[in-house]
């Protein structure tokens, strides 16, 4: 019982908005491969255009846990879908760490079904209602992230792929004014998946029971980076022309800088009135975690130094009290090539900024040890889901402000601990160069 009790965890999430206005173009299915006959299958309807910025949908997201009973749509439905993992432009719309390693299922009144990206349309899976079998919290739509072992046997790189796509469907969801959050799927067994598919996390879907009602009051004090600024770049856009590069240049301005590192871990800068039972944080993250347990530290190297970033007051966001964007250098120094030497692309070395994702293995372990302990290697594949929504956000942020961004792994853990004076204690999950594409 305690096991259960200790694996059902809720990872945090939050934001949303409303403006829903015509269609995007889509693509002809019959360019596309040919369907087998035996299968059922229903096409989805084309997605809906959404009109909200990139810097909005990520201030507004948010975990939402109580639904009212009206239904999804059909293109509601195929607007997430399309976006968090659809074929846009020939390409993912999320990075593929390792070999798109993921499936998504679509759990339905009426039966369980597969989405099928590569023709953005449903494949009945299995007949029948499984959303109570499997859920967390009752709502229209239960979706299912599956890591597919066939593709890559490596899971932590598989979850954090997951991850990007959790924070496309926050996004989107939360930009047609529906609800969702991130939960643990081991559930999602109940289905009867392959035996390659090993499930990770289920989102719920549906129209939050409690109004989204946010107010702008940004951090101001105690803050050494400039304030976060809208781009004019929309949400859609950025997940569409997502810019990623492997070779780098350029320099990044103090505002560049605050955004990144704001969309990396950062809080957001509205305050959450909306506040029902089973939500009680007032300003959200801009990325889920855990038990709200948010341990990672975000670490920013450029040509002059090491900095470490510091998001707010630990763990008193609930209420209100965040007051920190900030930066603090912890080496003086040109780093980046010894970085860049111990990660998987050595062509960062030229890169003006490079985020690295910390994990701390003492704030795994809950408040002064009354919550569950996460720091075993069992739910290590937890954090790098959050490090994956992380890296996402950076590569969406530097895409919106001219820049290009790739997520990078981390091939000597012991020199980057060194260089960023951390002990064993500390693991470095993921690093995200960013600069100008250099052709």
């Amino acid at each position: 019982m305690k096991r259960i009790v200790i694996v059902v965890v809720t990872l945090l999430l939050s934001t949303a908005f409303m403006p829903v206005i015509n269609v995007v173009n889509f693509p002809n299915s019959s360019n596309y491969a040919k369907k087998e006959e035996s299968l059922q299958i229903y096409e989805l309807p084309a997605p809906i255009k959404i009109d909200i910025s990139l810097e909005e949908a990520i201030a507004r997201r948010k975990s939402v846990r109580e639904f009212t009973e009206e239904p999804v749509s059909e293109e509601e439905l195929s607007t997430i879908l399309w976006y968090a993992y659809g074929y846009i432009n020939g390409k993912r719309p999320v990075h593929a760490i390792d070999k798109n390693a993921a499936q998504i299922y679509v759990l339905k009144e009426d039966g369980v079904y597969k989405y099928d990206a590569l023709n953005h349309s449903l494949i009945l899976y299995k007949t029948g209602d499984y959303r109570k079998k499997v859920a967390q919290y009752e709502a229209p739509i239960q979706l299912g992230l599956v890591w597919n072992k066939s593709k890559s046997s490596n899971e932590y790189y598989a979850s954090a792929e997951i991850g990007q796509i959790g924070q496309n469907i926050y996004f989107v969801t939360n930009a047609l004014n529906l609800g969702t959050v991130t939960t643990v799927g081991f559930t999602l067994s109940l289905i009867g998946l392959p035996s390659n598919e090993e499930p990770k996390i289920i989102m719920p879907l549906g129209h939050p029971k409690y109004p989204y009602n946010f107010t702008y009051k940004p951090m101001l004090l105690l803050s050494n980076l400039p304030c976060i600024q809208n781009s004019s770049m929309p949400l859609l856009t950025a997940i569409e022309e997502r810019s990623e590069t492997t070779t780098f240049g350029g320099e990044i301005t103090k505002q560049q800088l605050s955004q990144i590192l704001w969309a990396a871990y950062g809080f957001s800068y509205y305050i959450d009135h909306s506040l029902s039972e089973k939500n009680k944080i007032a300003r959200h993250r801009v990325v889920p975690s855990a038990h709200a347990y948010y341990p990672l530290k975000i670490y920013a190297i450029t040509e002059d130094g090491i900095y470490k970033y510091f998001a707010g007051l630990y763990r008193y966001y609930m209420w209100n009290l965040p007051v920190l964007h900030t930066v603090v250098k912890i080496r003086n120094g040109d780093f980046r090539k010894e970085i860049a030497e111990a990660s998987s692309l050595p062509s960062i070395e030229n890169a003006p900024l490079i985020i690295i994702s910390v994990l701390s293995l003492r704030m795994t372990k809950g408040m002064i040890g009354l919550w569950d302990d996460f720091s075993s290697e069992e739910y290590r594949w937890m954090w790098y889901y959050e490090a994956g929504a992380s890296a996402y956000n950076v590569l969406l942020e530097s895409t919106a402000w001219n820049l290009s961004a790739n997520i990078v792994l981390p091939t000597d853990i012991d020199t980057i601990r060194s260089l960023l004076r951390l002990n064993e204690e500390y693991i470095p999950l993921l690093i995200v160069p960013v600069g100008e594409k250099m052709h």
